[in-house]
């Protein structure tokens, strides 16, 4: 029994550790991509596009996350152009059980900008591969909530959906986010799961959580079939 009670307690202070530097890796790569979102060339010549953020944030997160030794905790696996169309999301964060190396939770983000003109430009001045224009017909008639519902709802419950805003109308340099794993409800029951609803989530919130928080709630969720009801999760400092 007390041999019990000791291991538990071992457990604690490594759990709590890498949600730790989970946290500061994400808020690290937060305030780097929040540098890029402020930029203003005087010339008005230069501008940084929004796949470019995401991957400035992506890489960011992921060469910190190395340096923390997280791989072995956390991993980070980045979609292709083809899965981002199919499935909706950017990246996918999942949370190993250690001995086994199994998920034991998934985190599906998907990334919104809210200049979506430039998203339009930038997507036509993309390569467009044969395979993405089967990729977009095969979801011509979802939306990219829709999508990424589908895919966290298609995993189970221990798979939770992140909208992660880059910028808002009122605070353009703020990165902010909507996580629930239970978006797929929402849709079923005939609502719309669209910037107007993930925005309305962020404006009534009483308080934000920190990306350390988010994590730490999931955590207590592990293995139990329950829905979380939409959360909002800051970022930037």
């Amino acid at each position: 029994m007390t041999s019990n009670i000791i291991k538990d307690f071992l457990k604690i202070p490594e759990k709590y550790y890498f949600i730790q530097q989970f946290n500061q890796s994400v808020i690290f790569a937060s305030q780097r991509t929040k540098e890029y979102i402020g930029f203003q060339d005087p010339e008005s010549k230069l501008k940084i596009n929004n796949s470019t953020l995401t991957d400035i944030f992506l890489m960011t997160y992921i060469n910190r996350s190395i340096q923390c030794k997280l791989a072995e905790s956390i991993s980070c696996t980045k979609m292709t152009e083809e899965q981002t169309i199919l499935l909706g999301t950017d990246w996918v964060w999942a949370v190993y059980d250690t001995p086994s190396k199994n998920p034991k939770v998934q985190i599906a983000v998907q990334v919104i900008h809210m200049d979506s003109k430039e998203d339009q430009a930038t997507e036509m001045r993309s390569q467009v591969t044969e395979s993405m224009k089967l990729a977009r017909q095969e979801t011509i008639n979802k939306t990219h909530p829709e999508k990424i519902s589908d895919f966290c709802s298609s995993i189970g419950k221990d798979c939770y959906g992140l909208f992660l805003f880059f910028g808002r109308k009122d605070d353009p340099k703020t990165i902010c986010g909507v996580l629930s794993n239970d978006f797929h409800t929402h849709l079923g029951n005939g609502h719309e799961v669209d910037n107007t609803f993930l925005l309305d989530c962020i404006e009534k919130a009483k308080t934000f959580v920190t990306p350390g928080r988010m994590l730490e709630l999931i955590l207590q969720k592990e293995g139990v079939p329950e829905s979380l009801k939409p959360i909002c999760v800051k970022f930037t400092q």
